[in-house]
């Protein structure tokens, strides 16, 4: 490529190079597992719907999907009966709540009052839970968290596969965690 392309303007990460024009992945294998998951949908839809129809069984899969992730964002914000969800856990601090459960994703941007950003998500790893740290610092980060007007966050982000115990245990771990000095 030219130098004087390159330099023309096109979509890339805003932290890399003006002359980066790699987008997405250069790798045909990847086709396969967007295949495998449509079929995993698909089969979810099987469970519920009986269609021969691959669109049909797609959306109500993915419809199941969206409940069942619902019921596990409505429980690790409010809590069950075993645990207090992160809305009622002193000490931690829910960014971007919305109480309209219908708008929102299943992923979590949390804070702890005493406690660092990557010192959470550490320990959370110790304890076996997998959360990530989102920092001004990383160039995949910061365009999100500067809008947002957050200096970091940690984001949980559960998936249908999960189950309320997994929820509780999180809960239980970032309750653990309020307590630490």
């Amino acid at each position: 490529m030219s130098e004087r392309l390159a330099k023309l303007p096109h979509n890339k990460l805003i932290a890399k190079p003006h002359d980066y024009w790699q987008l997405g992945s250069p790798a045909p294998a990847h086709f396969a597992a967007v295949t495998e998951v449509v079929n995993y949908v698909c089969w979810l839809g099987e469970q519920f719907i009986t269609s021969t129809k691959r669109r049909d069984l797609f959306v109500e899969g993915m419809t199941r999907i969206k409940l069942h992730e619902r019921a596990l964002m409505h429980a690790m914000l409010e809590g069950t009966k075993n645990v207090q969800g992160l809305r009622h856990i002193d000490g931690v601090n829910v960014y971007l709540d919305c109480k309209d459960l219908t708008q929102k994703d299943f992923i979590m941007a949390i804070g702890f009052d005493n406690l660092e950003y990557k010192k959470a998500v550490d320990h959370y790893e110790a304890a076996g839970v997998v959360t990530f740290e989102r920092l001004l610092s990383s160039p995949y980060s910061s365009r999100m968290l500067e809008s947002f007007g957050l200096k970091g966050s940690i984001r949980v982000s559960p998936i249908h596969c999960h189950n309320l115990q997994d929820i509780e245990k999180f809960l239980e771990v970032t309750k653990t965690l309020c307590q630490m000095q």
